[in-house]
């Protein structure tokens, strides 16, 4: 057998693949057999090293391994007996990566300004927009601290929040370390297409077993079910609007065969019944096509008859296999899919009717009554609202509010709260801004708005799985003016 091929590869690229084969292997041992903590600790160790060795094939191997196993990656516990401890494969892994850079930083410099070599002068060093991140962790970190001295606070719960605001918020800096150079950025993004391509055995399972897998988790409020978990979409809207604005600035047609995935993927969120994904998916690719330069317009407009035509052959084709397989589980489940697509877009124009768009409601109502009693400081992390319909009461915690940036309001009022919108506000400027914009540039503006619609309907940043991409995304955008530009063409 050859291993020239290995040989070939970057030595980081190949870590990277050690990483996820390892943690792949733990993740299926826990399907088949359930926790094993012999296992565990040998696979994550050894996984632990070469991050530890190699920083960057761990940002590689996060992108892949929470695209295609997501929660079973990103919130897997440790299993001692009885209980539970909450270090994910993902912290172990971002772990590794962050203790990498510092020793990378007390080996080989003892300046900031030089771990960012390719960035131009002006770029290096800590920033403004760097500044308002950083007030943001702080604030958190105190918050996640005075919560041991409330005793209103469920401390599970405020340390879940503060790694959710906190801890995960430190991949902006990791990005902006670890991926700025072209040829990172391009290693980064082929994982991250990997795991899109990867997807669609997903979208493949949900549509011959009716059922998509992991769906189980985000259960429908209307009847029917999901033909592809609500994650698994979320990466492909990501991917949907990074794939499709490259294609359209791409000069080389090699690069058009990957057309194909762009009709697979949008049918696989279509599938997902998840409506605020189309309203997000919707309104950022409009905003790209906005930022898009004439030229590139026109050709989008014949581009766009491709992909809908693409789209049409796998509605067909899917409709095809029902057909010629009457009463199997195929037919059933594309038949009750397609009546559940009408209820759901139905939904649209009815929404005072859809139990889930009436409790979401009731609960904003609930948590702005509690944002005017402390308008400034919010009522802290670890705490729950309390939430009455009639004879129904439950309190709910403040995570699950579905709605990210009241989350963060109602928790830590306009003290944390305009350090974060200081931060966005200053990384779309400049992303905006910037006279010249390439591929890379109108993909991060489109992924940003993306993301700043969707934060009104789920918790995205109060869940691991969803929000460590916030910050990646950004990170991209902080470093994107002097290095990713490089690779506009």
């Amino acid at each position: 057998m050859s291993y020239v091929w290995l040989q070939k590869m970057n030595r980081e690229t190949v870590s990277a693949i050690f990483v996820i084969v390892a943690v792949s292997l733990f993740i299926f041992s826990n399907f088949l057999v359930g926790f094993v903590l012999p296992l565990y600790l040998i696979l994550m160790l050894v996984s632990f090293a070469i991050v530890l060795a190699y920083p960057r094939s761990g940002m590689y191997a996060i992108v892949f391994l929470t695209f295609v196993f997501e929660r079973f990656f990103t919130l897997a516990p440790i299993v001692l007996s009885r209980s539970e401890l909450k270090l994910y494969p993902l912290d172990v892994i971002f772990l590794a990566v962050i203790l990498g850079i510092v020793v990378n930083y007390l080996k080989n410099t003892h300046s900031i300004r030089t771990l960012t070599p390719t960035l131009s002068q002006g770029e290096r060093g800590i920033r403004a927009v760097d500044w308002f991140l950083i007030v943001f962790i702080f604030l958190v970190s105190i918050y996640f601290l005075s919560s041991f001295f409330d005793p209103n606070s469920d401390k599970d719960l405020a340390f879940s929040a503060w790694k959710n605001y906190g801890f995960y918020a430190l991949l902006y800096f990791a990005v902006i370390i670890l991926l700025n150079k072209k040829e990172h950025l391009v290693r980064f993004l082929k994982f991250a297409l990997a795991g899109a391509i990867g997807i669609i055995f997903f979208i493949i399972y949900g549509i011959i077993s009716g059922n998509g897998l992991w769906s189980e988790f985000t259960p429908l409020s209307t009847e029917g079910v999901r033909l592809l978990a609500f994650p698994h979409a979320f990466y492909l809207t990501m991917s949907v609007l990074t794939l499709g604005v490259f294609l359209v600035f791409s000069p080389v047609k090699k690069y058009r065969k990957y057309s194909w995935l762009l009709p697979i993927w949008i049918f696989g969120i279509i599938g997902s019944m998840m409506r605020h994904l189309w309203i997000g998916l919707a309104l950022s690719a409009f905003v790209a096509i906005v930022f898009l330069p004439k030229e590139k317009r026109l050709f989008l407009k014949s581009y766009v008859g491709k992909i809908i035509f693409g789209a049409m052959a796998v509605i067909v084709l899917v409709f095809y296999l029902s057909a010629i397989i009457p009463n199997s589980k195929i037919e059933q489940g594309i038949d009750y899919s397609v009546e559940v697509l009408g209820e759901r877009t139905a939904s649209f124009s009815s929404f005072s009717e859809d139990e889930s768009f009436f409790w979401r409601g009731m609960l904003w109502l609930e948590a702005g009554e509690k944002i005017k009693e402390n308008p400034l400081v919010g009522i802290g992390l670890g705490k729950r609202l309390s939430l009455e319909l009639g004879d129904y009461q439950d309190l709910v915690e403040v995570r699950n509010v579905h709605n990210s940036l009241l989350a963060i309001l109602l928790q830590g009022g306009l003290i944390l709260f305009l350090p974060l919108v200081g931060f966005v506000f200053l990384v779309l400027r400049d992303l905006i801004g910037r006279k010249e914009r390439g591929w890379i540039s109108i993909a991060l503006i489109a992924l940003a708005v993306n993301y700043l619609v969707v934060f009104l309907f789920q918790p995205y940043l109060e869940t691991n799985l969803l929000g460590i991409f916030f910050w990646i995304i950004f990170g991209l955008a902080r470093v994107s003016k002097n290095v990713l530009s490089k690779y506009n063409s």
